[in-house]
């Protein structure tokens, strides 16, 4: 079952999670703070980070990684990133006050003679700090639309979305320091087929949690957070009479997430991290409770100004290395080494 979810970081907040600390934390860059991952879905708080940044998720591999960079002039932060959130490129800018972040990517191929792919997807977020609900608040909009068009012998196939999302977090002093979280998106999904017949689909998603990100002791973080959530499917169009899909709905109650950070020693902190969800799925008559568990091991490595996250495989906790343990376990599968200014 592919669930949108599409809350918000970029046009989706906690559905990327491409950096090592972030994955094994929970994915939710909604629950950071003090960390430059918080400004996707927050791009008010642009302006609180200058860094270099360079990330790789699969051993072996750097297709899949991405690198950005984010710097102040003239007191206006500037920033640039490169491969990141599916995008090949990312503007990122704040005068202080409030920051936004504009998203591009395009892509064209031909995968035989007769056939052309173009792919067009644009991205817009803005934030700022609101002084409602709690001490103050982190404010996020954000709107995309991606186009996908195949040419096939003079025959047109197009994919349309248009993507819409907002997101609200609260900071206090209280147990939930960051409470309330409050998140919405929308998804208009339309497919113009080569026989001039057209579907849409619309999306809507809501969640509302809060969650705890402090130092419960000297050398010990902890991070977590629990939302409840609802999300809807409609279908229409060009179907064959009475062939319209049914709606569907899901129901997250609960999803909780986080993680625990120890410091060993002056450079070395070990993360243990899971995810859960209870979720409800119901399309006409037809309806299934879920449940899913997982868990994310990984450390960080300190240097003055420089920190080198990865994530550790569970596998390797178990076994040991490949030369002990004889299995392929992707010790720091996922890797990010970042420079704060």
């Amino acid at each position: 079952m592919k669930r949108v979810m599409i809350i918000l970081a970029v046009l989706a907040v906690a559905a990327v999670a491409s950096d090592p600390r972030l994955i094994v934390l929970g994915g939710d860059s909604r629950l950071l703070i003090n960390d430059y991952l918080e400004m996707w879905a927050y791009p008010g708080i642009i302006g609180d980070y200058e860094f270099v940044t360079g990330s790789s998720e699969t051993a072996g591999s750097v297709s899949d990684g991405w690198f950005g960079i984010v710097d102040g002039l003239g007191g206006n932060a500037y920033g640039v990133t490169i491969n990141h959130n599916d995008y090949s490129h990312e503007v990122l800018f704040s005068p202080g006050g409030w920051g936004a972040i504009l998203s591009m990517n395009f892509d064209k191929w031909a995968p035989s003679d007769s056939t052309t792919e173009k792919d067009i997807a644009v991205g817009l977020a803005w934030g700022t700090d609101v002084p409602f609900l709690a001490d103050y608040s982190d404010l996020a909009f954000a709107v995309g639309y991606d186009n996908i068009q195949i040419d096939l012998n003079e025959d047109q196939l197009s994919t349309s979305d248009i993507m819409l999302g907002a997101s609200l977090r609260g900071h206090s002093n209280g147990f939930l320091n960051l409470f309330p979280i409050i998140s919405a998106g929308a998804n208009l999904h339309g497919v113009n087929a080569y026989d001039d017949s057209s579907i849409n689909s619309t999306t809507i998603s809501f969640d509302f949690g809060g969650g705890r990100n402090k130092k419960v002791a000297d050398k010990t973080n902890l991070v977590i957070g629990a939302f409840a959530g609802f999300q809807s499917t409609s279908h229409s169009g060009d179907y064959a009479e009475g062939a319209t899909p049914d709606s569907e709905m899901w129901i997250e109650i609960p999803r909780v997430t986080g993680g625990v950070e120890q410091e060993i020693g002056k450079w070395l902190i070990f993360r243990a991290g899971a995810a859960s969800v209870t979720e409800y799925y119901k399309v006409g008559d037809f309806n299934m409770f879920t449940s899913g568990f997982e868990t994310n091991f990984g450390v960080g490595l300190h240097w003055d100004n420089f920190v080198m996250d990865a994530t550790i495989s569970e596998g390797f906790l178990h076994d040991g290395p490949y030369m002990v343990g004889g299995v392929d376990n992707g010790f720091m599968g996922s890797l990010a080494a970042t420079y704060n200014f």
